[in-house]
């Protein structure tokens, strides 16, 4: 799986909101300078969170952005779904019928417990984990 720059920036700008205080209402130009992230992507990669319910959008002079849920309610995984799509290894992972082989595949099985954790490990960690520091590696391995 690859995730795309889009889903950095998303990553990125999420994060520069889970570290300030809660409520707190940044400008997106604000954002594009201190996380790196071109300002002719932000837009579209706010829209896309804003719609997914992740962040609020305020519009006017002192308007911008903020979180919609505090910091500890955001997941990793819903940020990079939210631009991504489902998270889903390999295509017949996406629901039952979707490979003639699905019974008989031993491949399958491998792909399945790795996506487990994958998805696993990004729906424990969340923004808060993130802006604090408090985030922990596991190891199942």
């Amino acid at each position: 799986m690859h995730l795309t720059r889009q889903s950095d920036y998303g990553v990125r700008a999420i994060l520069h909101l889970a570290m300030v205080p809660y409520g707190d209402v940044i400008q997106t130009r604000l954002i594009a300078a201190s996380e790196d992230i071109p300002g002719k992507y932000l837009p579209s990669i706010i829209r896309t969170l804003a719609r997914a319910g992740l962040i609020r959008t305020l519009r006017g002079n002192q308007g911008g952005v903020m979180l919609a849920r505090p910091p500890e309610e955001i997941s990793l995984r819903e940020v990079i779904e939210a631009i991504e799509g489902p998270i889903v290894l390999v295509q017949c992972l996406r629901g039952p019928n979707q490979c003639d082989r699905e019974e008989d595949c031993s491949f399958r099985t491998v792909c399945q417990n790795l996506q487990d954790l994958m998805v696993g490990q990004l729906e424990g960690t969340t923004f808060a984990d993130l802006a604090t520091g408090t985030y922990v590696e596991t190891s199942d391995a």
